[in-house]
């Protein structure tokens, strides 16, 4: 399994979903990682492809929160044979722009320690990653994915609820899963029911 965290996360944010799954090979990785020397979501995929390459991953279910389940969207558009599954949590295809800009201009005033960041993580790199997200635009990729997919979503993440339910929608073999209680680092809030919903997709 190739897991991928959220802007604000480092690796260690698999931790007790990877626990939870016994038995599993888990790569985990985060979109600050695959994102630190680019700057779009198409480079980002191509980054992700070499560390698969070089750990000798050839098919393997894709998971990815946040910005990290843009680049798996990006990822099983354009490498359809090589993902088995997809789960895709707090995901968008198209972030609203407007949205997007406001998020970026209060968290630019926002003190750093307030933002509940990774070690991995300041606040630069922050704003960088929310302005690739911004910039990205995965409806074509949608038609161009046939794992089967699970959209996963918590009840509390308001802003994302949209955007699971086009997706469960849009993707031809997708479930939805809505965890109540969740909010947006769902593999944090809710661990347990994460990795419930990779047992299931599996």
């Amino acid at each position: 399994m190739v897991l991928i965290a959220g802007a604000g996360q480092d690796v260690s944010a698999w931790d007790e979903v990877i626990r939870l799954l016994p038995g599993r090979r888990c790569l985990p990785f985060s979109s600050a990682e695959l994102c630190r020397t680019v700057d779009d979501i198409d480079a980002a995929a191509e980054q992700l492809e070499a560390h698969l390459d070089e750990a000798g991953a050839d098919t393997f279910v894709l998971v990815g929160l946040s910005l990290g389940g843009m680049i798996a969207t990006r990822f099983a558009a354009q490498h359809p044979e090589r993902v088995d599954g997809l789960l895709l949590s707090g995901s968008q295809f198209r972030p609203d722009p407007r949205i997007m800009a406001v998020q970026r201009t209060l968290q630019r005033f926002v003190p750093e320690p307030w933002l509940g960041l990774s070690d991995a993580v300041d606040k630069a790199a922050l704003l960088r990653l929310l302005r690739i997200a911004a910039a990205s635009d995965l409806r074509d990729d949608l038609t161009r994915i046939t794992a089967p997919s699970q959209i996963l979503c918590g009840l509390r993440d308001v802003a994302n609820l949209p955007a699971s339910r086009a997706l469960y929608r849009a993707l031809p073999r997708a479930t939805l899963r809505l965890v109540r209680g969740g909010g947006h680092e769902l593999m944090t809030d809710a661990p347990r029911s994460f990795a419930d919903a990779v047992d299931e997709l599996l």
